[in-house]
């Protein structure tokens, strides 16, 4: 039979959990939340969405684009229909559009959280609210989403919509020829949606999801949620109305070790007693063939564990600290702008202040106005065809990446310069390494003798920073005033270009060259402690590393002056520079 070949199919095909996912999701639907697709464009990945939309009798699977707009994702006026009508006329989005269908998210790691937002409200709640544009109106947005993630190692899934989805499945490392026969058709999945509400899980078998959720670290209540309606599924599908132990482990398998933050502790299996013999009898009755055995969660922990890709479960538990480690940085911070930058909606303004007038959400927001606004000018002897406010005119509200500027600034003075810039070649080059996926740019500042030098300007070149600090010589006197008054300017340079300036000086504080050149160590500190103050009125933030063997009182006298952060690290090294750096929040 050919259910029961499939049911037998408990091997470590990866593109067997593939078939099993897509008719799980086809058969449940939209109380299953839908699957979290980890796969890199190509012929798997769309082999798997034409097995999905074949199983689940669809036409076709619409797409949700990473740039689609909130008003043609959630609908709002018709516009063309309310001017000619002169009366609001509702239009509905592509959620609405949608309701009791699969829908793809494409690259879902990518969408914005408005986008994330409305998504999961509908997964939630299976139906969305729409207020906007003088329509309020409650749509039924039942759906089922197919996450659609790129892979890349930087990027992932907002763990809000991940957290909803209820199978996770992983294809970055399947091939074409990986690829197996179809084991389910159109036909299986209606035969198993009439067995589905039949099939129920025992007492033994919840708390066994419940517990192996627990030792793996997930502490979701979806997710448990999520591998009891896909422990039901697969018992349906396999013709069965009692889950069997491989419909746990692959419940298991498809729901929860997805999510794992931890590995299990093996406990070691206790001794056995041994139990007394028992005299036969032949009027005992025989045990029932069909009577379940006991669970045994570690045999279905490994069992399922053992079908995972190798290295798998370790990506996903160093994942949470990969993200934490790449968001240190303050680049990837957003900011508003009239002009530039990445559409993100559109609000209310006056354009003669600036900005950039939307000439849709303008025109819908004078289109339900208009019957009324023409009774109004009914008596004038100019009436004109479109009445437009100073009240209607909305303009676009635009996000831009600001970039963000690391300005190393090292003492480069004394017997003990050449400890001190060796270790800041290091600091600048682990900072250098994170720029690529923290878009920062690093620049470096050296001060000796009588003035100071921009040696690395702006950069995110790990080959161009590595050559000149290769060169770095050291030795002489103390400018520091002339130091803080490059550093300003350099801040101040950036600051017209949208970048944030975050300061970085490695000093003892000993200042003894005033701002005209003259060695003086009086006239040095005064000029010093006054650049200071200057630089303290600039954008720029700031952090100042004593590199004196024992702390003084000048270099924090220093770093109340430029309302920044002081950390005292007498023989500082590359490492612990950097986690400095990167401790104090810049």
């Amino acid at each position: 039979m050919v259910l029961s070949r499939m049911v037998a199919t408990e091997d470590n095909s990866f593109w067997a959990d593939a078939e099993w996912s897509a008719a799980l999701l086809a058969l449940i639907g939209h109380p299953l939340g839908g699957i979290h697709l980890r796969a890199p464009p190509g012929p798997v990945r769309d082999h798997f969405l034409k097995r999905l939309n074949k199983l689940s009798g669809q036409p076709q699977l619409r797409k949700i684009p990473a740039n689609i707009s909130e008003g043609r994702l959630l609908g709002g006026i018709d516009l063309g229909a309310t001017l000619q009508r002169g009366k609001p006329i509702a239009q509905t989005g592509l959620l609405g559009e949608c309701d009791d269908q699969l829908i793809i998210a494409a690259m879902a790691e990518r969408l914005p959280r408005n986008t994330v937002h409305h998504l999961c409200s509908a997964l939630d709640n299976g139906q969305i609210l729409v207020a906007r544009d003088a329509i309020e109106a409650q749509i039924p947005a039942r759906l089922a989403v197919i996450a659609q993630d790129e892979g890349t190692e930087s990027e992932w899934l907002h763990s809000a919509l991940a957290d909803r989805l209820g199978i996770t499945l992983y294809m970055t490392e399947v091939g074409i020829h990986d690829v197996e026969d179809e084991y389910f058709m159109p036909h299986h999945v209606e035969r198993a949606r009439a067995l589905l509400s039949d099939v129920q899980l025992t007492d033994e078998q919840l708390a066994a999801l419940a517990s192996l959720a627990l030792s793996l670290g997930v502490n979701s209540p979806r997710a448990v949620l999520s591998a009891v309606k896909v422990a039901r599924g697969c018992a349906a599908l396999a013709g069965e109305t009692n889950v069997a132990e491989h419909d746990i482990g692959r419940a298991l398998r498809l729901c929860l070790l997805p999510r794992a933050q931890q590995l299990p502790e093996a406990a070691e299996p206790p001794t056995p007693e041994p139990e007394p013999e028992e005299p036969e009898s032949e009027d005992r009755e025989p045990t029932p063939a069909t009577e379940q055995q006991p669970l045994d969660e570690e045999r279905i922990l490994e069992a399922a564990m053992a079908q995972l890709p190798e290295g798998l479960l370790e990506q996903l538990q160093t994942r949470a600290v990969k993200t934490r480690q790449s968001s240190t940085g303050s680049s990837g911070e957003q900011h508003r702008h009239q002009n530039r930058g990445r559409p993100t909606g559109v609000m209310r303004g006056d354009h003669r202040r600036g900005g950039r007038i939307n000439i849709l959400a303008t025109l819908r927001a004078a289109a339900p106005w208009q019957r009324l606004r023409k009774r109004e000018t009914a008596d004038r002897s100019q009436s004109r065809s479109l009445e437009i406010r100073r009240d209607d005119i909305h303009l676009t509200r635009f996000q831009q990446h600001r970039d963000t500027l690391t300005l190393f600034v090292v003492d480069a003075s004394g017997s003990a310069a050449m400890q001190r810039l060796a270790e800041a070649k290091g600091a600048v080059e682990l900072l250098l390494a994170d720029c690529y996926v923290r878009r920062d740019q690093v620049a470096l500042i050296a001060f000796r003798d009588e003035t100071a030098q921009l040696l690395l300007p702006p950069t995110r070149s790990l080959v161009r920073a590595k050559r000149a600090l290769a060169a770095l010589p050291g030795g002489g006197a103390t400018p520091m005033a002339a130091a803080l008054e490059l550093t300003r300017d350099i801040a101040e340079r950036a600051a017209k270009q949208g970048t944030a300036t975050h300061y970085v000086i490695l000093t003892d504080g000993a200042a003894n060259v005033a701002r005209d050149g003259t060695r003086n160590r009086e006239a040095g500190t005064r000029d010093a402690l006054e650049a200071a103050r200057r630089l303290a009125l600039s954008s720029s933030s700031g952090l100042i590393i004593d590199t004196a063997q024992r702390p003084q009182p000048r270099a924090r006298e220093l770093a109340e002056t430029l309302i920044g952060k002081y950390i005292a690290l007498p023989q500082a090294n590359a490492q612990t520079l950097n986690k400095a750096i990167r401790a104090s929040s810049l």
